[in-house]
């Protein structure tokens, strides 16, 4: 430290008592006015003391119970922070020995520095204040403790400042240094004190200004803080640099005077730069869709009160690699900013457990999430239902035929014939049900809805994992929807294939504890319900396995790995899908515009398809995901043989104007053959509408 600067400091510390020594000098020149004053005072005073007392002086243990308002916090499944959550008031209480000696030393340096000798309330501080006071002629200095400024905090109206309200503060306080140590006291009072930006405690103080935990400030840093509590606002150390590091010098040099620090320790301190953290790291979210999601979950689960001011520590499912993963898989397909927008859903079969969540690429942008909340048409990605359907029915999808031509169906209720065609006019004569998956065979699948009935489509639907309203319409086996379906809802679908016919519940919420470190809410990995029999579960899962081997799914192949999936391409290529899966886990990816139906037909030079962009994304993402899980296959769960219904006709017959009309067919076969690789790539659009419109097409590639 120069001369300059350690005379610099003496003169301040010179001009800091030199207001006492006047004061003490115009206390003497007037004495006698100054004791009429006192005596003035002190009768007035001690005249409301008594009428304070004989009228309602507060008693400690009538007062309400204080519960502060805590900070929660949502956490990765590997304890990353993902976000914080907190109303008004940004607070997390820390123990005593979270916080540090010099923490402690600095704010009774700056706010009490006779804290450890008084009872609660500093008779030299009231007659120090009262003489500057007098001197100003006006009020210039207070004179509340540490003490009287926690209960004043806790249980008084702080923007009174009559009498009466000092008297109670005072009586408050005597009977609060009774009760607790001044330990204790300190330790709430650094847990309950505002120290500016929405940070209240020390704990928000130190992460708000420097992001690190109490226990690591430094001397330069806790004097910073100790000086904000006076007036947080007019120190504000982001607004007002200078002025902040100048109220730091006043507490560095009254915990110099104390005793507190040497002069060595003074003169790095007070060197020391302003070194703030960037930004806050309350303003900051990790995965603000999957954050977002979490959110509204906790807030229907607990309400907002508790979800804001709860304290509540969050654990969730959610892994920060696969997150990566997705993002860079998205990002790494749909590169140009023109590109439409996509989501990706990861759950786990066996616990339900979300690992993956991603609803858009910009959450500043939008704060719609995509990935659970965007319901969608499905296309052909919602045949799986009625493929699921039809087994359980004991309609074998390798042995039972179809005609794959052009048809025109009537059935009860509707109001127009349903012309059902495939797009590119792609058809393959009477084909297995199996056949016509793999080739998204529209009008198979149209014949087919009639044969089921939309309620029991709706019904395998819903007991699979579709949360959404299904309307009861044939035409929703190629999805025409009316309200549509969200990437996690088919994600959790899907997982019931993959987990052999057992659902359950697709969850981000790991568990929740309350701000004692209590468990009060915690996902049950036996909360399921066979919701298909592992027979079913077994039959679709080889046939959708074909599918990416030799179907349309062919651009999800995972080299070594058994995939099963199935593509999805809405009407005019305004949605995009791929759903697949592995034993383990199950994703879904759309491809689309948010904000409105707009045809994809040139992106990247093509039109989207969910066999083309969507798949490749689900490849991308899976490739890298799917290494953490060991290699097996669909046949290595046991399963439950499916019973055959030998006696299934179909009772809809075909009217075509351009091939044969024949009705479908069952065959008494009970082997299981290879599925039929189709001889050309296929592609397929769904419309959109139920089975009124004149004509219902397919696309998909």
């Amino acid at each position: 430290m120069s001369r300059y600067q350690i005379s610099e400091r003496r003169r301040r510390r010179a001009e800091k008592r030199r207001p006492r020594r006047q004061a003490l000098w115009v206390a003497l020149a007037l004495a006698p006015f100054v004791a009429v004053a006192l005596l003035a005072v002190a009768f007035s005073l001690g005249l409301g003391f008594l009428n304070a007392f004989g009228r309602d002086l507060p008693r400690l243990s009538d007062q309400r119970t204080v519960i502060l308002a805590e900070t929660s916090r949502i956490y990765a499944a590997d304890g990353t922070l993902l976000a914080y959550l907190h109303g008004v008031e940004n607070r997390t209480i820390v123990g005593g020995e979270g916080i540090p000696k010099v923490m402690k030393d600095a704010i009774v340096a700056i706010e009490d520095h006779r804290f450890y000798q008084h009872t609660g309330v500093d008779y030299e501080s009231m007659v120090r204040a009262l003489l500057r006071n007098i001197e100003s002629g006006r009020i210039v200095e207070g004179f509340s403790s540490i003490t009287q400024q926690l209960v004043g905090n806790l249980y008084l109206d702080r923007s009174d400042v009559s009498i009466d309200r000092k008297f109670q503060e005072m009586a408050l306080a005597w009977q609060l240094e009774e009760r607790m140590t001044k330990d204790e006291i300190l330790d709430q009072y650094l847990n309950t004190v505002y120290f500016g930006s929405n940070a209240y405690g020390i704990d928000a103080a130190s992460r708000t200004y420097f992001d690190k935990s109490p226990s690591e400030l430094t001397l330069p840093e806790a004097a910073l803080l100790a000086g904000l509590v006076q007036a947080p606002s007019d120190y504000s150390p982001r607004q007002y640099p200078q002025l902040a590091v100048a109220r730091r010098g006043h507490v560095l040099d009254d915990m110099l005077e104390y005793g507190m620090i040497n002069e060595a320790q003074y003169r790095e301190a007070h060197d020391a730069e302003l070194q703030l953290a960037p930004v806050s790291p309350f303003t900051q979210t990790q995965e603000p869709y999957v954050v977002a999601y979490v959110r509204q979950q906790l807030i229907s689960m607990f309400g907002e009160d508790a979800v804001y001011k709860g304290g509540l520590v969050v654990e969730t499912t959610i892994n920060p690699a696969y997150q990566r993963h997705a993002e860079r898989a998205i990002s790494s397909i749909l590169y140009d900013p023109e590109d439409p927008s996509a989501a990706l859903v990861a759950v786990e079969p066996d616990t339900g457990y979300i690992r993956a969540m991603v609803g858009g690429t910009d959450y500043d942008r939008s704060k719609f999430d995509l990935a659970a909340q965007g319901k969608r048409q499905p296309g052909s990605a919602f045949k799986t239902f009625g493929l699921v359907a039809a087994v359980e029915m004991g309609i074998n999808p390798y042995s039972t035929l179809y005609p794959s031509q052009p048809v025109s169906l009537d059935y009860p209720g509707a109001t127009k014939r349903w012309d059902v065609k495939t797009f590119g006019n792609s058809y393959y004569g009477v084909i297995s049900l199996a056949e016509a998956t793999l080739h998204s065979d529209n009008t198979v699948y149209a014949q087919l809805a009639l044969d089921l009935g939309a309620e029991r489509m709706v019904d395998v639907a819903h007991r699979m994992g579709i949360t959404s309203y299904i309307n009861p319409d044939p035409a929703i086996i190629l999805g025409a929807l009316e309200i549509g379906v969200s990437p996690l809802e088919m994600a959790s679908a899907y997982g019931t294939l993959a987990g052999n016919g057992w659902h359950r519940l697709p969850t981000a919420i790991l568990r929740v504890k309350d701000n004692t470190g209590a468990i009060i809410w915690e996902a049950s990995a036996n909360r399921k319900v066979q919701a298909i029999s592992s027979g079913v579960a077994h039959v679709v899962n080889k046939i959708l396995e074909a599918n990416v081997e030799s179907g349309t799914g062919r651009a999800a192949r995972i080299s070594g790995r058994p995939v099963a999936g199935k593509t999805g391409t809405a009407e005019e290529f305004h949605d995009a899908w791929f759903c697949g899966y592995i034993p383990q886990l199950s994703c879904a990816v759309w491809v689309g515009h948010p904000d409105k139906q707009i045809p994809m037909t040139n992106v990247h030079g093509q039109s989207v398809t969910g066999g083309g962009l969507p798949a490749m994304i689900w490849q991308e993402f899976m490739s890298q995901a799917s290494q953490d899980y060991a290699v097996v296959t669909f046949d290595d769960a046991a399963y439950e043989p499916v019973q055959w219904n030998w006696d299934f006709k179909s009772t809809h017959a075909v009217a075509t104007t351009t091939t044969s009309t024949s009705t479908t067919t069952s065959t008494s076969s009970t082997t299981l053959p290879p599925s039929t690789e189709p001889t050309t790539p296929t592609t397929e659009t769904t419309s959109t509408h139920p089975p009124t419109t004149e004509t219902t097409t397919t696309v998909e590639g």
